[in-house]
């Protein structure tokens, strides 16, 4: 990757991170109030109406946008047909929603889910009349106004919510907070990416791009189908109370990945597509990539797992400890996918979606019958080991399509995670034997979190700065991208790596 292009990659990802952190921080602000207020029921139906509309929000765009951000000339035909189908599909889609709330509501046995379906079906409207606009922004990287809106949705979203819930709406504190934030976000993409449909709308013209989505959305739907099954089957099977807990324990277990992995991957697809017939740059890249997610994520979820008691206590409250062990499960599965989507990147970048798609059929059939299996056999636990045992054996096959279409070694791609994974273990090893000394002194139980939490930052800087010298030097290049000059990155610990 040449320098402006890594340095115009370094700097999206940033704008992503500092941006989206605000709204990241002020959400989980914000659900730590709304759980004390809202039941473990409501949050709950909440998850059964999101797998569903998740679910058929996939065919709102059909692929549309990935297609836009990876072909590399357009004709305004296009962009305007695309523009066209995308507005029909979510109408139709609005529609099919609406008039089978019921049967949806009648599967899972829980009447309520009828009329909060029926409202949220109108979200797809926006939906699909975002995906253009919102695509000219990936495709020029102004992540930085996307970054913009989206705050600005969960700004809205959240403060609706609070005050819904504290007035006493239950569930739908979360339904109209959730609109809210759609209806703001379909506004501010058009209004910031300048872009709107003028001259003919070449419907035809755009075939080539929809069909290239259709395979992009084959494997979005089957991607879906087995990260989502859990909650359908949970749901079904154990409900809406299990439900809520497990939800609450996979979105605090995925919190590192949503806020890390999901800025790069933003970003991957447009720095991958601008590479894919430079093979040995694009590996290198992959290979830069990944390992600057793990730096971040692995040490976050494996400190997660250390202090997941204190953190549920303080947090969420006594009457959510029974996500404990699923919890715990789920941070450990974290540790595959927080790094793997970026692999999904590389096969729809490259002109392979289809290999994509016969990957994640075949995820799609094996997780829900492992799911199903579990959840009759072990309830949460059960559930969450599907994710510990058989998600990270399937992830090895999406790695082999990625080397046989890259050239890139496997053993290069477990080499640089290990080598970030053995700081974040020990990084774990110091907070637990710590933990067992504050437990025996008899430290609040929040006190003991922000030990903890201290102790984790600590290990893992010191890791770096003594264990990991090329890991250092990694983040003081990216620092370096960033505009920060060789003379104040003079300090401890940068010190330790020579100029460059």
């Amino acid at each position: 990757m040449n320098d402006e292009l890594r340095s115009k990659a370094v700097r999206a990802i940033t704008h992503l991170g500092l941006g989206g952190m605000v709204g990241k921080v002020l959400s989980l602000v914000m659900t730590v109030i709304l759980v004390r207020l809202l039941s473990p029921a409501d949050y709950g139906l909440m998850a059964m109406a999101m797998v569903v509309t998740g679910f058929v929000g996939f065919f709102n765009e059909v692929g549309i946008g990935a297609a836009i951000v990876q072909r590399q000339k357009l004709a305004a035909e296009e962009v305007n047909g695309c523009f066209a189908i995308s507005c029909m599909l979510s109408t139709m889609l609005a529609l099919l929603l609406a008039v089978g709330s019921g049967l949806v509501a009648d599967f899972f046995g829980n009447r309520q889910l009828q009329p909060i379906l029926s409202v949220l079906a109108i979200a797809f409207l926006f939906g699909g009349t975002a995906t253009v606009p919102l695509a000219f922004l990936r495709k020029d990287m102004r992540y930085g106004a996307i970054v913009a809106v989206t705050t600005l949705g969960v700004i809205v979203q959240s403060v609706l919510g609070l005050v819904l819930a504290y007035l006493g709406n239950g569930v739908w504190s979360l339904v109209w907070g959730f609109m809210a934030s759609s209806v703001v976000q379909c506004l501010g993409y058009f209004l910031l990416s300048g872009w709107y449909p003028r001259g003919r709308f070449g419907i035809r013209q755009a075939s080539a791009l929809v069909v290239y989505g259709l395979h992009i959305t084959g494997s979005r739907i089957f991607w879906y189908l087995y990260s989502n099954a859990d909650k359908v089957i949970v749901g079904r099977l154990l409900g809406a109370r299990l439900l809520g807990i497990y939800d609450m324990a996979f979105s605090l277990a995925t919190l590192p990945n949503s806020q890390v992995t999901t800025l790069v991957v933003n970003v991957s697809l447009t720095v991958f597509s601008r590479l894919q017939n430079d093979l040995p740059k694009l590996t290198t890249v992959i290979l830069g990539m990944t390992r600057g997610m793990a730096y971040v994520t692995y040490p976050a979820l494996i400190g997660l797992m250390a202090v997941s008691h204190e953190l549920i206590l303080v947090i969420l409250g006594e009457k959510w400890l029974e996500m404990l062990l699923p919890f715990q499960a789920l941070c450990l599965m974290g540790l595959v996918k927080s790094v793997d989507p970026l692999l999904s990147q590389v096969l729809i970048s490259t002109g392979h979606a289809r290999k994509l798609t016969a990957y994640t059929a075949l995820a799609g059939v094996v997780m829900p019958l492992s799911l199903v299996l579990a959840a009759l056999a072990g309830e949460l636990r059960g559930v969450a080991l599907v994710w510990v045992i058989v998600y990270p054996l399937l992830s090895t096959r999406l790695l082999g399509e990625v080397c046989r279409v890259t050239g890139m070694r496997r053993m290069d791609y477990y080499r640089d995670l290990l080598r970030v994974l053995t700081g974040a273990l020990v990084m774990g090893g110091v907070v637990m034997i710590l933990r067992e000394l504050v437990v025996l002194a008899g430290l609040p139980v929040t006190l003991m979190l922000v030990a903890e939490i201290a102790a984790g930052i600590v290990t893992y800087v010191f890791w770096i700065a003594y264990a990991d010298k090329a890991g250092l030097a990694e983040i003081r290049q990216t620092l370096m991208d960033l505009g920060v000059s060789h003379t104040r990155l003079g300090f401890w610990p940068f010190s330790r790596v020579g100029q460059t």
